[in-house]
């Protein structure tokens, strides 16, 4: 079978971005056939590829990145059985080329989804609910990060949640907070002016990782600080500070402890500052990675409701072939650009 070429965002080497061809692995027996509409840069992991902090084993250039995109069924197949030529669906991952690495690969004009490249845990394709916008289905991915990550809570009444980090994750993990815990008191933190802007439209307050942070949590909580931390920032230098943040119990046997649970994606290692600061805490950790492929309905079924808002996202739409051009404005804008998605529907 003749090899298929598609047009592509392919990072060629750190800090090079580039719009050109690539070819596809050969379509096989189940292959769903896709054409991209939107796609999207993450300020995390797709940002930490162009800045060639990968690690050597995960990837190596030049690669094509993403995992943020949707768009439409041009061949069915029987990877995703019951779906139909023209469905939109979240395509998301790829996860081989013929001749580039995949980065994990949704940045691509268009796609083949089948056991051979998508296997493995897989990612499979999901319906996009028709008065869900493609902008819209392309913000769920990500959403469904932090989804995995609290689906590891066990919620109790009128509870404080602490969430780091005023991105696409953590913002997402504050609306899912607030939907499956209506009555929670849910506080973003976030250092960065720009960012805690966008957080007001979204989580009960907004505080500052810092002394006065604090003292504003002291305050709401009437001294007991957070009952649950939703860590989502990527920063390595943030997990082994949050004992300042956690209430302290775990006394008795009646005494439920705190928990914090680490959801970013961190460049460098974890460093806990001193023992005795954690030990007194008694508290509960766990960690999840990427995501839950069946959150993905969930969160379109939320949109959809009209439960998980994006309008207050300050999106920025580029043309899928200045691919180069966008990642150096994200990399020059840094926390200052929110999200840049991808239009392929020109194409």
């Amino acid at each position: 079978m003749a090899n298929v070429k598609t047009l592509a965002t392919v990072i060629e080497r750190p800090m090079e971005a580039n719009f050109r061809e690539i070819t596809l692995t050969p379509k096989k027996a189940d292959t769903v056939v896709c054409k991209t509409r939107m796609s999207a840069i993450s300020t995390g992991t797709d940002m930490k590829t162009y800045h060639g902090m990968q690690h050597p084993e995960q990837c190596y250039f030049p690669l094509v990145p993403g995992y943020e995109n949707m768009g439409v069924i041009l061949e069915e197949g029987d990877y995703a059985p019951g779906f139909k030529k023209g469905d939109r669906v979240m395509i998301n991952e790829c996860r081989k080329y013929m001749d580039v690495c995949s980065a994990w690969g949704g940045g691509t004009l268009i796609c083949h989804k089948d056991m051979d490249n998508a296997g493995g845990a897989g990612d499979p394709l999901c319906k996009v609910p028709d008065n869900v916008t493609d902008e819209q289905a392309v913000l769920a991915y990500l959403a469904c990060v932090p989804l995995k990550g609290i689906e590891k809570f066990t919620f109790k009444e009128k509870e404080t949640i602490l969430v780091f980090g005023a991105g696409m994750v953590g913002l997402s993990g504050v609306q899912i907070c607030k939907i499956m815990n209506p009555t929670a008191t849910v506080i973003c933190v976030e250092p960065h002016p720009y960012r805690q802007e966008i957080a007001k439209f979204y989580a009960d307050y907004v505080i500052t990782p810092d002394e006065k942070g604090i003292a504003k949590l002291l305050e709401i909580t009437n001294g007991k600080k957070a009952d649950k931390i939703l860590e989502c920032s990527g920063n390595p230098e943030v997990p082994g500070t949050l004992y300042k943040y956690i209430k302290d119990g775990g006394w008795r046997d009646d005494d439920e402890v705190g928990h914090i649970h680490l959801n970013g994606d961190y460049p460098e290692k974890l460093i806990f500052d001193h023992y005795h600061r954690w030990f007194v805490k008694n508290v509960n950790m766990s960690m999840t990675c990427a995501i839950k492929w069946k959150g993905k309905g969930q969160i379109l079924q939320w949109m959809s409701e009209g439960k998980f808002d994006t309008s207050h996202l300050p999106i920025e739409i580029w043309e899928a072939g200045k691919a180069k051009e966008a990642f150096e404005y994200q990399h020059k804008k840094g926390m200052e650009c929110f999200k840049i998605l991808f239009d392929w529907r020109d194409l």
